[in-house]
């Protein structure tokens, strides 16, 4: 129990840390709602300098044993390869995070363990990880009640998802949500139901080093309401944050932040 405090007292400093350095901030314009046409594709994204959308993939590995369903989500594309993640339940109710890769969309790679120190006995009862996949460099978030306190985690591979670094957390909080993440070059960005909040909001940890940490932590959304289901992307020196009000549907309202990055 000592050891456990410690471990979360060490990781909160560390990330508050970043918090001193004016010159690492974001700079925001105001929540905006998402375009009707952007709002309507399942993935925020740049198209040049400007804001679009992206088609969900119709590329999704076959059901494995164990893998919780509803829990899949793919990067990539049909030039650098895909790439899918999901949660394995295993049989005492924990479960693994697991990636795999496909060359063509059509045949799947053994899958390997991303991170396999949940402690959090729900099943698959849990938000989906998020993955974004940038040339060689795959990377994935999630939330989970790891060994040493719950909270929303991170790893990467740079090597086309052959091997994962060990994971980084990005902030903890015993209210485990949705996440969502986006990576360019050694840019990295990691949107998350703030763990720790009264009312939901939306959450940002950035890195400009691939991931090995994060320098720059900020609450994104308004406090004028709540916002959930994140999702992020990273443009040339732009940054978008998107989340919902409501309930993650089709038809409920969802809003942007730009952000120009430092």
């Amino acid at each position: 129990m000592v050891t456990t405090r410690l471990l979360r007292i060490a990781a909160v400093l560390a990330m508050a840390a970043p918090l001193a350095c004016a010159s690492d901030s974001i700079a925001w314009d105001d929540p905006t709602p998402l375009p009707p046409a952007v709002a309507a594709e399942a993935r925020l994204a740049f198209d040049g300098g400007a804001l679009a959308g992206q088609s969900a993939s119709a590329v999704v590995p076959a059901r494995v044993a164990g893998q919780c369903v509803g829990s899949v989500r793919v990067a990539g594309d049909s030039v650098t390869g895909w790439y899918a993640v999901w949660w394995e339940a295993q049989p005492d109710s924990t479960a693994h995070v697991m990636v795999a890769r496909s060359r063509d969309g059509l045949r799947w790679d053994p899958a390997i363990r991303v991170d396999t120190m949940d402690a959090g006995r729900v099943g698959c009862r849990r938000p989906p990880p998020s993955i974004a996949a940038d040339g060689q460099n795959v990377h994935v978030a999630y939330g989970m009640a790891a060994r040493e306190g719950p909270g929303i985690f991170a790893s990467h591979s740079m090597d086309e998802g052959v091997m994962f670094h060990s994971p980084v957390a990005v902030v903890y909080g015993e209210r485990i949500g949705h996440t969502a993440i986006a990576a360019r070059g050694d840019l990295v960005a990691v949107v998350y139901e703030d763990p720790n909040a009264a009312q939901p909001r939306v959450g940002l940890a950035f890195s400009h080093t691939m991931a090995h940490l994060f320098q720059v932590r900020q609450v994104v959304s308004p406090p004028t309401g709540p916002a959930r289901a994140p999702d992020v992307a990273i443009g040339d020196g732009k940054l978008a944050v998107a989340w919902s009000r409501g309930a993650a549907t089709d038809t409920t309202p969802r809003f942007v932040r730009i952000g120009v990055l430092p």
